[in-house]
């Protein structure tokens, strides 16, 4: 019987100076790397991701069990009824548009949904970047780069401000190697996330409420709330990208 080593006294997952060090380097690299962004590429991006992978066709209808002989016929009808019903619905989504923008859209987004090309390839890049200052225009390459500063410290504060729940105190934290500012800072933040904003705003050169409502407007619930109306709005029952929501900054 193997007999397991003892931890020293206090020692915690993150909980020595050398992983909070770590961890500490980490953040910050990925804090770096945030600064070095293009923003006009990312928006692209995000575009080809808002507009171009929502899947759609229906999925292929799972097959009922059926007895062993059958079911390979009945997984080859299934197949065959699905892609006869893919053509069908590419033609009523055709001549549904009632403009060539609208209809080079939905080709772009079917054949990118068949990883025949990349929507770019049919509605052309300047329509892209069109589609991309509609959606995400209001936002800059600041607001990017504090939300993701503030994003890329929320591991760190999170550890952080558990270590202190955790009855640890101040002189404590920093003696296991966190940052003396970054504690100080976090002893009385409930959020990572509002404690990331408050130590970044002088290392950045702007104030913590700036950082907060950058980091809302990219990660917040704002913005995850435009990312769940998306597919409604993207639905191609008489809707064109002519109509798809901006965001409200």
């Amino acid at each position: 019987m193997s007999v397991s080593k003892q931890r020293k006294p206090g020692s915690q997952s993150l909980g020595n100076q050398p992983e909070i060090s770590g961890l500490y380097q980490q953040c910050l690299a990925k804090q770096q790397n945030s600064m070095n962004k293009d923003l006009g590429t990312l928006k692209l991006m995000l575009t080809k991701a808002f507009l171009f992978r929502r899947p759609l066709f229906l999925p292929l209808p799972i097959v009922d069990e059926v007895p062993a002989l059958n079911n390979r016929m009945d997984l080859k009808i299934r197949n065959q009824l699905w892609e006869a019903g893919k053509y069908r619905d590419i033609l009523q989504a055709l001549r549904a548009q009632t403009k060539q923008e609208g209809r080079l859209f939905v080709l772009a987004w079917w054949l990118s949904q068949e990883k025949v090309c990349e929507p770019e390839d049919i509605i052309g890049s300047e329509m892209l970047r069109r589609l991309a200052k509609k959606l995400f225009g209001c936002l800059s390459t600041k607001d990017f780069q504090h939300a993701d500063a503030v994003r890329a410290w929320i591991p760190y504060f999170d550890n952080l401000i558990r270590d202190f729940r955790a009855g640890k105190d101040s002189s404590k934290l920093v003696k296991q190697g966190y940052d003396e500012k970054a504690v100080w800072v976090a002893v009385d933040k409930r959020s990572p996330i509002s404690a990331a904003c408050d130590w970044l705003a002088p290392r950045l050169g702007v104030d913590s409420p700036a950082l907060a409502n950058a980091y809302s407007r990219i990660y917040g619930r704002k913005y995850k709330a435009f990312i769940k109306r998306f597919p409604s709005a993207c639905n191609l029952e008489g809707a064109t990208f002519i109509n798809l929501p901006t965001l409200n900054c």
